[in-house]
């Protein structure tokens, strides 16, 4: 995994990190921020690692997480073309201007400019609600698809103004 798949996946990977080494604190992973060279530098002072052993560490855990995922989703059939991985549908931007007020009713802890940045991207979101609630991967997955439902039924049973 490189820099830039690191920072894009630190929202998921945040809260395995903590299950995987319980040494680090809320703390330190705010610190992190999402910037590999942070995270190996806190494995290296928490757990004494040189900077090889603590990428060999991460590498292997990331390979564990993603043989994990991959056979959870190919159970689930949650897998789009080419086998890329699609936990939900992403939502499309014109829904999500319209859900955001929702969202924040829903996810009290999820700040405005959190979801302005997730832009209704289901990883993104499901990521946040990993950070802020501490869900587990598939909690955060079902809660995002149940709301997403709730808002489509409430859309479909409301009339549609005529222009």
């Amino acid at each position: 995994m490189n820099k830039d798949e690191f920072e894009g996946k630190w929202k998921q990977i945040q809260g395995q990190a903590k299950q995987w080494w319980g040494k680090l604190t809320d703390d330190d992973l705010g610190q992190i921020g999402g910037q590999f060279d942070k995270f190996m530098g806190v494995l290296q002072e928490k757990y004494g690692y040189t900077r090889e052993v603590a990428e060999q560490e991460f590498n292997k855990r990331m390979a564990q997480f993603e043989a994990s995922k991959q056979k959870h989703d190919k159970k689930n059939g949650k897998h789009g073309k080419n086998g890329e991985r699609k936990p939900v549908q992403d939502i499309v931007e014109g829904k999500w201007k319209q859900m955001h007020g929702q969202a924040r009713e829903w996810w009290g802890k999820l700040t405005d400019d959190e979801l302005d940045q997730a832009a209704g991207k289901a990883e993104a979101v499901i990521g946040l609600l990993q950070e802020k609630y501490g869900y587990t991967r598939e909690r955060a997955e079902g809660e995002f698809k149940r709301r997403v439902k709730e808002f489509e039924a409430k859309a479909q049973a409301s009339p549609v103004p005529v222009p």
